[in-house]
């Protein structure tokens, strides 16, 4: 029996039981809470080299990890300027897997030895991805640079790339150390950060948090008591009064959040009656970052530490290449 038979078995068997667990009443909710990663399964010897990543942040660090013909496949999100940092290496993999949702069978025709999940993915959908060869690892939220580090190690390990992960690891550490080290003494405005629409902020657990404090910020939001990524009200915002405001620049264009429904992008801050009574707006100081480093879960988020210390302390990268 050939490989591509024995997976369209697997494809019938997961169609039937998804139909079954629609009868049953099985919950297909995403489980957002969960920040442990599934052991690894059915490893296959030696390195795997059909690989298929299922989540934006994971493209980032396989893309840095493993060779682009061990890749088989990305997920959609690939190919979106607003969340991708290596479009041009991206560009260069054609394989393509639907990532919200996850689509079992369209995984499952690829014949891959290696499927990468999010700590997000339906338990039905592991389950069924889990019947066929290939091993499936499902990564860790990546709330805090921490997690991050840990995805990066996971993955590595995974992909037999150990060493290459541990080094993107200390790259990472080494250039938030940089970032600290150029910022040193400096006083610490206060700073917010306001995602795509305004509405949400990024607080205490988040790797926003830290990369403000490693960019020589104090976090509004933190200071606010803010958990994780929380709802903020403009008046939540103008009793903060931070100094600097961080929005993403969408330039214009749709643009959404992985899982969200794609929105027009709204006034700009500064722009709009409303917000005339923040600091940060009467300062002139609401400055927009990319979304891709903003809402960036991989080791490349360390370039929005870097954006945002220029923009807070300018007069320490004045001798800086840009």
């Amino acid at each position: 029996m050939t490989r591509l038979t024995t997976n369209l078995g697997f494809i019938a068997l997961a169609l039937v039981l998804s139909a079954l667990a629609g009868r049953q009443g099985f919950a297909w909710q995403q489980a957002r809470t969960a920040s442990a990663p599934r052991p690894l399964s059915h490893a296959p010897e030696g390195r795997p080299s059909r690989i298929i990543s299922t989540e934006y942040n994971v493209n980032e660090i396989l893309i840095d990890l493993v060779e682009p013909e061990r890749i088989l496949a990305l997920s959609q999100d690939a190919d979106n300027p607003g969340l991708c940092n290596v479009l041009e290496r991206t560009a260069r993999i054609p394989g393509r897997v639907a990532s919200t949702p996850i689509r079992v069978e369209q995984i499952l025709a690829l014949e891959p030895d290696l499927v990468i999940v999010g700590a997000s993915c339906p338990a039905e959908a592991l389950r069924l991805l889990e019947l066929s060869q290939a091993r499936v690892v499902r990564i860790n939220r990546g709330y805090t640079l921490a997690e991050i580090q840990e995805n990066i190690r996971l993955v590595g390990q995974a992909v037999g790339e150990s060493e290459r992960a541990q080094a993107l690891v200390a790259e990472m550490n080494r250039q938030l150390a940089a970032v600290r080290a150029r910022v040193a003494g400096a006083p610490p405005p206060r700073a917010l950060y306001l995602g795509s629409g305004y509405g949400y902020t990024a607080g205490i657990g988040t790797y926003t948090d830290e990369l403000l404090q490693a960019a020589g910020a104090r976090n509004a939001a933190r200071e606010a008591g803010v958990e994780a990524w929380g709802k903020i009200a403009l008046e939540t915002v103008i009793a903060m009064d931070p100094d600097v405001i961080f929005v993403p620049d969408t330039g214009g264009r749709m643009h959404g959040a992985v899982g969200m429904r794609y929105v027009v992008p709204p006034k700009p801050l500064e722009k709009d009656p409303l917000w005339q009574d923040a600091r940060a707006v009467r300062a002139g100081r609401v400055i927009t970052l990319p979304p891709r480093l903003l809402m960036c879960n991989s080791h490349y988020n360390v370039q929005a530490a870097w954006a945002m210390a220029r923009a807070l302390h300018p007069d320490r990268f004045e001798d800086a290449q840009p």
